[in-house]
Parts: structure tokens; C-alpha cells; sequence
């Protein structure tokens, strides 16, 4: 039987009894979610059809996954909070979790694929993800503290050492934001996250993380390529003339046309930067090799790409102000900033399943 779904206002589907189970786990379709199918008037609410029995019921026995331990279970063993299913012995866990400000609903095994995540819309609530992760901060303030503490002390380590500073942070930065990525994407599911997490990208995803790293800086970098060529053309036919050199070798038109490809540059800098930004955590989290995680990051963020710009301003001007503080600011802000960017990754990639092999 083929069902159809309304999401931000649009007709989703066709899907079939089975996938619109998976959507009703992953909380993509809701109670008040408007769904219909051949036979009915009208659109109607799920919570509404599933009470009439006419929709599909929950799923068969061992096809509902909780989202805690990610195991199967039959629809008696689970229970539904909020949007997720826990199962009995999670249950006691993940709602002290809750009373202490953790997200309400982690995901701990995603259960959608790409095609169907990238079916989906999503939200940008700035307000939510401050209010959430300012909760999740004070809970867990130490050891949000301490991870990021670590992670950037051997970042400015690697950056002091001479002649090897390049290379050395070239081969380091994907695997430690790897590492601190999920560390705070666990904080935002509200699952136990330790130092050995925000270290975990130099474990078997070590090789993706370090070509995301790579590639990604060097193609965003490539960005300015076409304003350096520019600019060393006129540098060179000031030179030929015999006239002056550098920049006064450069005449004022060609100063603005530099300009202008400079600027075009920088705007495709922005663009990729943001494009990229849930790279690390979907290679580190879901398994994914660098360039699907780059691929999907920049499909899914495309949506919304504004919206996820403003979120990254916001969260990078908020780390800022804290480290105007003498530096001690930053180890709130910076923190809870981070929070922030991870709970929006939860939002829109969590109930994306794992790859099936670890590259």
C-alpha cells in the first residue's frame, strides 16, 4: 500500500507500509503529521489513522529499534517519548538523562537512508540549540571542558614545533575535530562521551578524516587561485615594461578586476565552507568516506543554506566574545557553541543510518 505525507508543506512520498513505519521511528512523520492514501477523502493526521487502525501499526515483532541500545524489539517492549522508542531497560537511563538536560531525543542508531534523508526538510532554531546546549553545558561542564581544552592544546603544540608545523597539522586537524565532533554529538544525543572520544579520530577513521581534512582545505583555498593568477599577471607586465614593482606595477583597473575575482573567490570560500561543515562528524559518526560525507553534508545543508550560515556566524561570534574574557570566557562559549553546531548535526543527520562497512 503506497502512502503520502505532508513535511514543511509539501507532498511527500509515494512509501510503502514499511517505510512509512521507518519515518514514524525517526519522528520525520509525527501524530499531527498530515498522511493519506488511496481509499481516503481526505489528508487526515496519523495519530488520527493509526487510532482507527487504519494506517499501518507499529511495526512487527523485532522491527523496532531503540534508539538507545539499538536493538529490535516488538511494539510491547518499547515506549515512545517524544519522538523516539526506548526500550524497558533503557528506559530508566535515558529519562534521568532528560531530567538532566539532555537532548530529549538522542538517536542512537539511525534507521534512514541518504535518499530518504535528503527527502526531508529540516529547521534552523538558533534559540532551541542555545537554550539546549546552554542545559547540556551545565550538566556536563567538566568534561565538555576538558576535551576541548586537550584537543586544542595539541593543536597549538603541532603549530609551535618549526619546519614541521605544516605537515604535522596537515596530518592532525581532520582526526582531532573528527574526535571532538563526536565527542559533542554524544553530549547532544545524550549518551556517555569521555576524552577517549574527542581522541576516537585517530582509531579506524583516521585515513577518511585526514583526506576530509585535505581535500576539502585544498579545494576551498583553490577559491583564490583565479584572483593569485590575476594579480602575478599584472605584477609581470608591470615588470616587463620595466616600470615599478608589486603592487604599483599594478594599474588601477586591473587593481579592481584582482578585486572583483577576489571577491567572487571569497564568496566560493564562504559557500564551501558551510557546504562543508557537518563533513567531519558524518565521516566520524555514520562511517561515511570523506567525499560522501562532504557530498551529503553540502546537499543537505543546501536546503538551508542562509539559515546555516547564520548558525555558524552566530556560534563563531558567541566563541569570539567568550575569548575576549581574558580567555576564560571561551571555555564556556567555546563549549557551548559547539553544543550548539552538534545539536543542529543531530537534527538533521541523526536518524541517518550508519554506513554498513567502516572505510
Amino acid at each position: 500500500m503506497s502512502w503520502y505525507y505532508a513535511e514543511s508543506g509539501q507532498q511527500r512520498g509515494p512509501v510503502t507500509d514499511a517505510e512509512l513505519n521507518g519515518l514514524v521511528q525517526a519522528g520525520s512523520i509525527r501524530d499531527d503529521t498530515l498522511v493519506w492514501r488511496e481509499g481516503m477523502a481526505d489528508w487526515q493526521a496519523y495519530g488520527k489513522v493509526r487510532g482507527e487502525g487504519r494506517a499501518a501499526a507499529p511495526p512487527l515483532m523485532g522491527a523496532i529499534l531503540c534508539s538507545q541500545c539499538g536493538k529490535s524489539f516488538s511494539a510491547d517492549d518499547v515506549v515512545r517519548i517524544g519522538e523516539g522508542w526506548v526500550c524497558g531497560a533503557c528506559k530508566p537511563a535515558f529519562l534521568q538523562r532528560l531530567r538532566e538536560g539532555a537532548a530529549p531525543v538522542p538517536t542512537a542508531v539511525g534507521v534512514i537512508s541518504a535518499a530518504e534523508l535528503l527527502a526531508r526538510d529540516y529547521q534552523v532554531e538558533i534559540g532551541a540549540y542555545f537554550s539546549r546546549a546552554w542545559n547540556l553545558f551545565t550538566t556536563n561542564a567538566g568534561i565538555m571542558i576538558g576535551a576541548s581544552i586537550l584537543v586544542y592544546l595539541v593543536l597549538v603544540v603541532v603549530n609551535l614545533i618549526p619546519y614541521l608545523k605544516i605537515i604535522l597539522s596537515l596530518l592532525l586537524t581532520g582526526p582531532l575535530f573528527g574526535g571532538l565532533w563526536l565527542f559533542y554529538v554524544k553530549q547532544a544525543r545524550g549518551e556517555k562521551a569521555g576524552i577517549d572520544d574527542a581522541f576516537s579520530g585517530f582509531g579506524p577513521r583516521f585515513a577518511q578524516l585526514l583526506l576530509a581534512s585535505v581535500v576539502s582545505s585544498v579545494l576551498m583555498y583553490l577559491c583564490f587561485m583565479p584572483a593569485a593568477v590575476v594579480f602575478g599577471i599584472g605584477v609581470a607586465a608591470g615588470g616587463s615594461r620595466g616600470g615599478a614593482r608589486g603592487l604599483d606595477s599594478v594599474g588601477p583597473v586591473l587593481l579592481a578586476v584582482i578585486g572583483l575575482v577576489g571577491l567572487v573567490g571569497f564568496c566560493a570560500f564562504v559557500y564551501l565552507s558551510v557546504s562543508w561543515l557537518f563533513t567531519f562528524p558524518l565521516v566520524a559518526d555514520k562511517g561515511l568516506n570523506f567525499w560522501s560525507g562532504m557530498q551529503l553534508s553540502r546537499q543537505m545543508v543546501a536546503k538551508h543554506w542562509w539559515a546555516t550560515l547564520w548558525l555558524a556566524i552566530v556560534c563563531g561570534v558567541f566563541g569570539a566574545i567568550g575569548a575576549l574574557f581574558c580567555l576564560v570566557g571561551a571555555l564556556v562559549s567555546g563549549p557551548v557553541a559547539f553544543t550548539m553546531l552538534a545539536l543542529h548535526y543531530q537534527r538533521v543527520f541523526g536518524d541517518l543510518a550508519p554506513a554498513s562497512e567502516a572505510v
